[in-house]
């Protein structure tokens, strides 16, 4: 039997919430029954569950994120290279 589309975005929340570190708990998953009925309130169609994730924000707060910096510090120097005579 396939999936039905709220099956899909209840799953996808799910595995949203699971991989950004939310425990899966009765609560959770209570809460991400409202975020999907809503989403459905609001109109189907083929994007609920994008929908749905676009609203993940605003129904749960989710563990902050620490982001590394994307390179190394600058530090000045050189190769060796001289000037030519």
């Amino acid at each position: 039997m396939p999936e039905t589309l709220c099956q899909q975005a209840i799953e996808r929340v799910m595995t949203y919430l699971r991989d950004d570190g939310v425990e899966l708990d009765a609560e959770t998953c209570r809460q991400v029954l409202r975020l999907v009925d809503n989403a459905m309130k609001d109109g189907g169609g083929l994007d609920l569950p994008a929908r749905c994730i676009e609203l993940v924000p605003d129904y749960f707060n989710r563990p902050g994120m620490e982001i590394p910096a994307p390179i190394p510090p600058l530090m000045r120097g050189h190769l060796g290279y001289y000037p030519h005579d």
